[in-house]
């Protein structure tokens, strides 16, 4: 029972990769076409990806160095608007 559990897991990650992937896709045109930041916003990650790949050597090491650089850049991100909005 676990061993469905684990694949049923699994497989909706799988499924939500997609997802990602295919609307993420679908909604570049509009991002990369209206500015670079957009364009930025789109190959910053993979940038990030590809040093920590570089500096660590491992794939797995660099997908969590990726996540967590993201992760915390957009909460500094929530926290500089959030004062900005709050002096001003």
């Amino acid at each position: 029972m676990v061993t469905a559990f684990i694949w049923l897991c699994l497989v909706l990650i799988g499924v939500s990769l997609l997802m990602m992937v295919g609307f993420g896709l679908k909604n570049a045109g509009n991002a990369l076409s209206g500015s670079k930041l957009g364009l930025a916003a789109f190959a910053l990650p993979l940038l990030i990806f590809v040093i920590a790949y570089l500096v660590d050597g491992t794939a797995t090491g660099a997908a969590v160095a990726t996540a967590m650089f993201t992760a915390l850049s957009g909460f500094l991100a929530l926290l500089i608007s959030g004062a900005k909005s709050l002096f001003s």
